[in-house]
């Protein structure tokens, strides 16, 4: 793997888990709220990691050395990661919740 692959995987796997604490965050904030919040903070966070890991990608194709093919597949990878273990929580979540 060459050092520019290896920088994309750990900056996307890095980008990933940012993501993931935020939405974890955000939903562990609206649990305690009423459907509307709690929807809102969901949309909010599909929306900001949306925006954020779109905007990383282009800037690391356009304006770094960093391999964008490794950091596409390494956010991917550990986005799909992540989303297993958030939808884990939100079911523990629930289930105390009721």
């Amino acid at each position: 793997m060459s050092p520019a692959a290896a920088q994309g995987a750990l900056f996307g796997a890095g980008l990933a888990a940012v993501g993931a604490v935020v939405a974890v965050a955000l939903n562990r904030w609206g649990f305690d709220k009423d459907s509307r919040r709690f929807f809102a903070a969901l949309t909010l966070g599909i929306l900001g990691r949306l925006l954020l890991y779109g905007a990383a990608l282009v800037y690391v194709a356009l304006r770094t050395r960093i391999d964008v093919t490794a950091t596409a597949a390494s956010l991917l990878g550990f986005y799909v990661l992540f989303q297993i273990v958030e939808i884990r929580l939100a079911l523990r979540g629930l289930k105390t919740k009721s």
